[in-house]
Order: C-alpha cells, then structure tokens, then sequence
C-alpha cells in the first residue's frame, strides 16, 4: 500500500508540474501578445493609422514604436543603395531629411543595405499611408528621392543619375503610386 501512495504522489507531483509549466508557458504568452499589441498602439500613434493588418505587417517586418518613424526614409536608402553603396553626400542628406525615429538604425540601414524583402514591405506601407493623403505628400517623397539620386551624381554631386538610381526610383514610384501611375509617370519624366 506505501508503494502504491508513492507512486500516487509522484504521479500528482509530475501532473502539477507539467500544469504549472503550460500555465507559466501560457501566461507568457499572454505576456508577449499584450507588448506586440502594446507596441503596435504606439505605431499607430507614430504613423497616424490604426489599421491593424498594417501595424502587424510593419512589426512582421522588424519595426518597432521607435523605428517606425524612420518608415519613409526607405525609398531614400533605396536609392543611395542603387549604385551600390551609400556616398558620404547622399548619407548626409538622408539624415537631414529622415525626421525623428532611432538614428542607431538610419545608421545601420545606411552601413548595410536592408533586404529586398523589408524595402518591399515598407514601400507597400507607405503606400498604404500615403493613398489617404494628397498628392503632394507623394510627390515630396519622390521629389526627395530625386534629391538623393542627384547627392552623389555629375559634377560637384549636381546633375546626373545613374540608370541604376534611376531603375530605383520608377520602382519607388511605382510602388507608391501604384493608384496614380500617370503621376509618377510625369514627375520621372522632369529628370
């Protein structure tokens, strides 16, 4: 009879342990999705939407509260990095330009090209964002873009785009002006 108490109890003690781990595992949980809700919140207040498919793609993508400020200062990185690297002129401009958000990761966007991936999804973002604004805010953005292309180009850094700077920003264009192609289309053209 002892040895069928003992087994008893070390079965009961094994079952309240396995529980007590789901439960931590499970309140962990919990833990984690309140912060990524929590920290979506606060992009949304950054970027002025509270779409939440948007704010979840954007933290799938590796932003955060801080560094989603830096959302539009992608097409600008994008076009310093057509050439293959990033000149000291277009770098300035670029942190003269990007308001806001974490300068550690402007710098490491800057040092280290991000993946076509992470460009891709955040062009789609900021497309997203700009489809409720004026056109003026898109064309500032293209307009910046231009600036940045012309950074590092022809004499002195004014006048000339490479054709790899250009292919980058018809793709910024194109992507942000998906709903307006005859827009971009002509502010291209102007270069």
């Amino acid at each position: 009879m002892a040895q069928k108490d003992a087994f008893d109890e070390l079965r009961k003690s094994k079952e309240e342990e396995y529980f007590r781990k789901q439960e931590s595992e499970l309140l962990e949980q919990l833990r984690q999705k309140a912060a990524a809700e929590a920290e979506r919140r606060k992009m949304g207040e950054a970027l002025e939407t509270q779409d939440p498919q948007l704010l979840e793609d954007l933290q799938a993508l590796g932003y955060t509260a801080e560094t989603v400020k830096l959302l539009f200062a992608i097409p600008l990185v994008s076009v310093a990095w057509a050439d293959g690297s990033v000149s000291a002129r277009e770098r300035s401009l670029i942190l003269e330009l990007a308001q806001g958000g974490s300068q550690k990761q402007l710098m490491e966007w800057l040092d280290q090209k991000p993946s076509e991936k992470f460009t891709e999804g955040s062009l789609r973002a900021i497309r997203s964002l700009l489809a409720a604004k004026s056109a003026d805010a898109r064309r500032d953005l293209l307009s910046s873009c231009v600036r940045i292309a012309e950074a590092s180009g022809g004499i002195l850094g004014l006048g000339s785009i490479s054709s790899a700077e250009r292919a980058a920003m018809e793709r910024v264009a194109a992507e942000i002006e998906r709903e307006h192609p005859e827009a971009s289309r002509q502010l291209l053209e102007r270069l």
